[in-house]
């Protein structure tokens, strides 16, 4: 098993750690491996998924094609994409909760342009959608994609068809419509020197993890410090906070500011393996 580091840019011997950012990453033998912000992967627009308190679609954050190794979910199952909605202080719609939980529209619900948009999402769902809510009430979603619909043509969100008194940017979220980031290309690359590629994290130090920042080491800390604030696959994990319970060798470790996730500043461990999803700054 291989850990890999995540850059982004358009060209490989121009790449940094974050879209936009000027701290610069170098991965050797670096391949494309998918894109953030923008349009989503080829899932079908009445697919695309929305916030359970709003309706609106989420923004699409990242799309990445993993190494075999990642694959969690079954060998046809070659890529992830990863959704967010910022809505844990947005005003709710009525209706929108139960509509998504596949509950059918009523005559009137049927008769509005937008509740019927969000019970044709429910009737569209993705087979391998899950729907992830963090601790703080917000809702994101992670698909797993075939080949073909991660070689598909990328598709632009829903027609705007939003309803009134959604209010400002704060009240409403994050979406797709009002807060998609640039469309920024994804480079993979092999992590080399990480003593905890192949190890499942763990605060005790659980079969040999060695925690970040924990050792006098001075090769453990260089390179502790060199990989600081890259988004990457497997090897050792940095939350902001606690370290999160049941994470497995398989966590993908997602930076702030990737594909506009708001995340005000910290990280994000999303495990392909166990399911297990936290963030903290």
């Amino acid at each position: 098993m291989k850990a890999y580091d995540l850059g982004f840019g358009e060209s490989a011997d121009e790449l940094t750690i974050r879209p936009g950012r000027p701290v610069e990453i170098d991965l050797p033998g670096a391949r494309v491996a998918g894109w953030c912000g923008g349009r989503a992967p080829g899932i079908g627009t009445a697919a695309w998924p929305r916030s359970p308190v709003t309706g609106l679609p989420m923004t699409h954050v990242i799309t990445l094609e993993l190494p075999e190794d990642y694959r969690r979910r079954g060998a046809d199952l070659v890529a992830i994409a990863f959704f967010h909605a910022d809505d844990h202080v947005a005003t709710g719609i009525e209706g929108v909760a139960e509509l998504l939980a596949g509950t059918a529209p009523t005559p009137e619900q049927a008769a509005d342009p937008f509740l019927a948009a969000v019970a044709a999402t429910a009737a569209a769902r993705h087979p391998h959608q899950q729907d992830l809510e963090d601790m703080i009430g917000g809702a994101h979603a992670l698909f797993w994609l075939t080949a073909d619909e991660f070689a598909a043509p990328r598709i632009d969100p829903p027609a705007d068809i939003r309803p009134d008194g959604l209010g400002d940017r704060y009240s409403r979220g994050q979406n797709a419509w009002d807060d998609s980031a640039p469309e920024t290309t994804v480079w993979i690359g092999e992590r080399t020197g990480d003593p905890n590629t192949g190890i499942a994290p763990a605060e005790d130090g659980a079969g040999g993890y060695v925690k970040a920042w924990s050792s006098d080491d001075e090769v453990l800390e260089a390179f502790w410090e060199s990989v600081h604030g890259i988004s990457h696959l497997g090897g050792t994990v940095m939350p902001c906070q606690g370290m999160p319970g049941g994470l497995t060798p398989y966590v993908f470790e997602l930076e702030d500011g990737v594909g506009g996730f708001n995340l005000g500043g910290g990280n994000a461990q999303i495990d392909l393996e166990s399911g297990v999803f936290d963030w903290a700054q």
